[in-house]
């Protein structure tokens, strides 16, 4: 398993307590300050998780757009030599 997608799961569990402590805050009342503070911690924890998926998922395309811009380059001037040869 790659390391992005470990980075990706992490921060989906992190999101999911986040969320889990909004449900039981709600359930159980707890003061207005302690509340503000849980559903702020969820509202961050939801907008990291979204940036998280972003890298994770442009990286991956970005990536492949690389080596097929590689390729095409490739096929229109030729291989480039390495400096070794």
């Amino acid at each position: 398993m790659k390391l992005r997608w470990i980075i990706l799961a992490v921060a989906g569990a992190i999101l999911v307590a986040a969320w889990a402590a909004v449900a039981i805050g709600y359930v159980y009342r707890p003061s207005l300050p302690v509340w503000v503070a849980i559903v702020a911690t969820a509202a961050v924890a939801s907008e990291g998780f979204l940036w998280v998926a972003a890298g994770v998922f442009g990286w991956g395309f970005l990536a492949k757009r690389r080596a097929a811009l590689g390729r095409l380059r490739d096929r229109l001037f030729g291989k480039r030599r390495q400096a070794g040869e």
